[in-house]
């Protein structure tokens, strides 16, 4: 089912030029612009001084690091080669051959989609949807299979379960406690 799937999404790639810069555009800078987003969504809240805002801002990038942490473990225990090592795909951009699952694009932006989506709903709806097209778009330049990008989303799906259920509580008092701690700091100075 992987493979099909790969070569229906990859196979497309290099029938329209516009499409395809799209889909570059989308599978490399993305995560900039979902780092940017998180980065806006904490100095909002710095300039309403609104702690609400800078809580999700700071769930987001918890859920994101351990996402991408436990994705790293993954990595190192169970090793995907890309799709170009193996097969002849439509690669339309430079890749290192490293281990393929699970994709790190899909990871840390749906991560922030998440961890935005749990304070935010219409914003973080917003960001689900374009994490969901960086995921296509992963598979579309030729650099993961659908599996990769699909198994990155359980992966953020567990992780933000968890980090609700367990830790939100606990990250937030830490948060809030290093927040004072700078504030009295920098009112020093």
């Amino acid at each position: 089912m992987n493979v099909p799937v790969f070569n229906a999404i990859n196979g497309v790639a290099q029938v329209n030029r516009t499409l395809d810069e799209i889909m570059i555009l989308f599978s490399n800078y993305s995560p900039l612009f979902f780092v940017a987003a998180l980065t806006a969504l904490y100095l909002y809240g710095v300039y309403r001084k609104d702690k609400l805002f800078r809580y999700a801002a700071a769930d987001a990038l918890a859920i994101t690091l351990m996402s991408l942490f436990l994705g790293f473990v993954i990595g190192i225990f169970y090793y995907e080669s890309r799709p170009f090592v193996t097969d002849h795909v439509n690669l339309l951009t430079p890749h290192a051959p490293d281990a393929s699952f699970p994709s790190d694009h899909s990871l840390g932006t749906m991560s922030i989609a998440l961890g935005i989506n749990n304070s935010y709903k219409v914003f973080g709806a917003i960001l689900i949807i374009l994490s969901l097209l960086v995921g296509v778009s992963r598979v579309y330049v030729g650099v993961h299979y659908p599996m990769d990008v699909l198994g990155s989303y359980l992966i953020v799906l567990v992780v933000n379960f968890t980090y609700r259920r367990l830790l939100c509580e606990k990250i937030r008092g830490l948060y809030s406690k290093a927040e004072e701690y700078l504030l009295k700091r920098i009112k020093r100075i």
